[in-house]
């Protein structure tokens, strides 16, 4: 197993692997292709991956803004889950953002319970609830933060 930094350069078929897995796992809402490499070439988009071979079997894709880091995806292939994976991503993610970071957003869905406890264990806690944020099914966000500073 790799840990990649996905780059602009990356070779394309990584980003038709990410947008695979993210659309398994989150179904409709999941990124394209595009958006991966849109993430990529942006001053402060972060995009991570674990490569199993060339298949890329966990994701972790965001952004930082002054003062505040945003994760905008997780994923990791069912056969690959409960194995760090996920929290090793969030990990890196907090290594690579600015020093004057103070805090880290992210959303889940309402019913992703292990993701929840995942999130909590990272040091997230529960700030609010975004009604109806997500499609296919409709359903609720919960907001996390996790302050760093």
């Amino acid at each position: 197993m790799e840990l990649l930094r996905v780059s602009a350069d990356s070779d394309s078929h990584i980003f038709e692997e990410l947008s695979t897995l993210d659309k398994k796992c989150v179904g409709s809402d999941g990124w394209s292709a595009e958006s991966f490499k849109s993430e990529v070439r942006k001053k402060n988009g972060i995009v991570l991956c674990f490569l199993d071979n060339t298949h890329v079997i966990a994701l972790l894709s965001g952004y930082f803004a002054e003062g505040e880091g945003d994760i905008t995806s997780v994923a990791v292939d069912e056969n690959f889950r409960r194995q760090g994976l996920a929290q090793c991503l969030i990990e890196e993610f907090e290594k690579i953002i600015p020093d004057n970071t103070e805090s880290i957003f992210l959303e889940v869905r309402e019913s992703n319970f292990s993701a929840i406890k995942l999130y909590e264990k990272c040091g997230f806690e529960k700030l609010s609830v975004r009604k109806k944020f997500y499609t296919n099914p409709r359903e609720n966000a919960v907001v996390m933060v996790k302050k760093v500073k």
